[in-house]
This record gives structure tokens, sequence and C-alpha cells, in this order.
């Protein structure tokens, strides 16, 4: 999944969801090379989206890529340690440092998800997480694993930027009561608000995405993680080139990767919109 998208980021019962149409902008995909030297391809991905949202420019970058790099790769969590990372420490729980209406709706919607004195523990992320999965539940599997799944298929060595560990440490940080109460109250909406974000996102659209992901607030959960995986992205350039997915939230704006390797004198360039 890449856990961060969650954050960022139902109809039911409600009229069907607008759909605007969009004018077709590039997609979200940039090429990064140093001279005449390897290709770095650097795709953004929507988690709420399944292999049906990558566009034939991306599959086509991937299928001629020399390797496959995302997120968290085809790593899985173990089980104690994100046991441990969901859980709150000693102290107070969510029905205490939720207001008492906020801790019933909670509850409530989760009924059957997960055990009352469970969910009294849970980090405010992994509630925020629950929230998010319960009301507009995402493609299985996402576009993220999808893609490795290709790349996998095809014998491309596939890795991951960073480990379950560091990501989920850093939402864990980065997530606190006032954004699970926030999630909690536009549950009524998020199926909408998800169905919108997805066709910006499919009709490429830089401004309207940055947006819908709140770039602006999006912090430590970006400019951190970029920070940390640039190196390997200079490696991979130094070497024989690649195709990175990471979330879109990370290739957006000036903290963006695109930007951060223009700045370290990379030609990066989006790829042109279809005709």
């Amino acid at each position: 999944m890449a856990v961060a998208a969650l954050v960022l980021a139902a109809c039911a019962g409600q009229p069907r969801c607008p759909v605007e149409p969009l004018p077709q902008d590039a997609p979200f995909l940039w090429r990064a090379q140093r001279g005449a030297g390897p290709v770095l391809w650097l795709y953004g991905t929507l988690h709420n989206l399944g292999a049906d949202g990558v566009p034939a420019e991306a599959w086509t970058a991937l299928a001629a890529a020399p390797r496959f790099a995302s997120e968290l790769g085809v790593a899985e969590p173990d089980p104690d340690e994100l046991r441990a990372l969901a859980t709150l420490p000693r102290g107070k729980g969510l029905d205490v440092l939720l207001p008492l209406d906020d801790w019933w709706d909670l509850s409530e919607l989760l009924r059957g998800v997960i055990k009352p004195d469970d969910l009294r523990r849970a980090r405010p992320w992994y509630a925020m997480s629950l929230v998010t999965a319960r009301v507009a539940p995402g493609p299985t599997p996402t576009m993220d694993v999808a893609l490795a799944a290709r790349a996998r298929a095809a014998g491309r060595p596939v890795d991951a930027l960073e480990t379950w560990h560091d990501q989920l440490t850093t939402v864990a940080g980065a997530v606190g009561v006032p954004d699970l109460i926030e999630a909690l109250h536009a549950r009524g909406t998020m199926r909408c608000d998800l169905a919108a974000m997805a066709t910006s996102y499919r009709a490429g659209r830089a401004e309207r995405m940055a947006r819908h992901l709140n770039l602006a607030g999006a912090g430590a959960l970006v400019t951190e993680r970029n920070a940390r995986w640039l190196p390997r992205l200079e490696a991979y350039l130094a070497a024989d080139g690649g195709f990175v997915a990471v979330g879109l939230t990370h290739l957006l704006g000036d903290g963006g990767l695109p930007a951060l390797l223009a700045a370290r004198g990379y030609t990066v360039a989006r790829v042109a919109p279809p005709p």
C-alpha cells in the first residue's frame, strides 16, 4: 500500500458522485538523465487506483527499464512490528483523546472490524487507515503493487526505497488526533472526494492534484523521505537507470523529486501529453 497515502488523503446512500470532465494533460511520468547517460523514469502513483489507472506511457517505460523501485517494493510488514507501531504507548487511549461523540462514531463505524479494546489503544494513523478502508476501500492490487508485480514477472530487480518500519514510524509521528477527527468528519463525502481525485489524476491535472493531496501541508511525510531517497535515485542514474514509482505527492512542487534532481544538474522533463 503506501500507508502515507491514507493519511493525505461515503457516498453510500447518497446521490451518485458527479464527475467533472477535464481536458487531458500529460501523465504523471518524468524522464531524468544527465547528458547521454542512463534514463531514470519517475512515475507518480495514486494509492487508491489499480492497474487500470496506469497510463500506457508508464507501462512502456517500465517494460524497457532495467530495474524497478517503489516505496516498499514487494516487502511485507512484520506482524509484530506492525502491531507495535499501530498501538499507543501506555497512557490515555482514543476513548479519552477523542471527543465523546467522535469516539462513539468511530466505535460504531469500526464495529466488527477491530475489537473495542484494540481500538482504544490504536494510534491515530492506524484508526484513520481503518476508517478509510471501511468507507472507501481501495482496489486490490493497488497500482504500486501491480507495477512491482509486472517488473518482477519480467525478471527485473525490485527495490524498496524504505522499510515498512521507516514509513510507519514517519506516519505515526505525522498523524495525530486532529487528523483522525478530520477524516472521521469527512467520511460522508470521502468516496466522492476520492472519485474527484481519481478524475483529476487520470487527466494529469497537477495543480488540482496538489490541492487534493494537500501538498502544502504534507510536511515530513514528503520532504524528509524525498531527502532520504535522493541518493538512491542518483545511484540509479550513475549506473544503468531504472523506473521508480512513488506516491504522486513526492513528485510535485519545488520539493518534489523531479525538482530536486533538476537542481542537481540533471535534465528532467515530464513526458508530453497524448495527442
